[in-house]
């Protein structure tokens, strides 16, 4: 079964990662740095299926985005009222991560539920080590700032930085994580060069 569903699951996360890679506010090795930042974060949680990936990759772009409206708000002199306002938006943001991060943890737990093909027992321990660090790693961050973010009224400069900072560590990958989830380079240029490439390796043909 895993077989049939890894090209989907690739198709996904090169996809997810090109999309979040492509804007124009970012240089072209931003770009580069970012579709692999991607690749990585993916790579980290094991998706076992393409559902588990897009799941994945929603919490990859929810946390880059939080990560540069923090990066934003900290090189901003914001009223009392907007830091109300910024705080209020970022503690719904950062719930979306946690809600993401739990939806993550049902279906992979429901996907290990049914019995399985014996399996030498070090298999599948190996391959929970690597899920379970990453999700905690995940969830302290997160669950670090949320209870930051409560306990202040407004968000100053000084605490988006903070925050960004806490978070910029939820994804790092572990030295042994793999450079990337698939066998191909960053997607680079406009979005039609980046569709034409895609097209040509096969990635938006349909797997049986």
């Amino acid at each position: 079964m895993s077989e049939t569903l890894q090209p989907a699951s690739d198709t996904i996360v090169t996809l997810a990662a090109a999309a979040l890679s492509a804007s124009p506010d970012l240089l072209e090795d931003e770009r580069t740095a970012r579709f692999q930042t991607v690749v990585r974060g993916v790579s980290e949680f094991q998706p076992a299926d393409p559902a588990q990936s897009i799941l994945v990759t929603l919490i990859l772009g929810h946390h880059l985005t939080i990560m540069d409206g923090f990066r934003d708000l900290a090189c901003l002199t914001l009223t009392p009222a907007e830091a109300a306002k910024a705080r209020m938006v970022s503690v719904a943001q950062t719930k979306i991560v946690l809600q993401l991060a739990r939806e993550l943890r049902i279906a992979r737990k429901e996907s290990l539920a049914p019995p399985t093909v014996d399996r030498a027992a070090a298999e599948p321990v190996q391959a929970n080590l690597g899920y379970d660090a990453a999700m905690a790693k995940l969830m302290s961050a997160y669950g670090d700032t949320l209870a930051t973010l409560r306990n202040a009224d407004t968000l100053t400069p000084a605490a988006a930085e903070q925050a960004r900072q806490t978070l910029s560590e939820a994804l790092s990958p572990s030295p042994s994580a793999p450079p990337a989830a698939t066998g191909y380079p960053p997607l680079t240029g406009s979005r039609a060069q980046r569709r034409a490439e895609m097209k040509r390796r096969g990635q938006f043909k349909r797997t049986a």
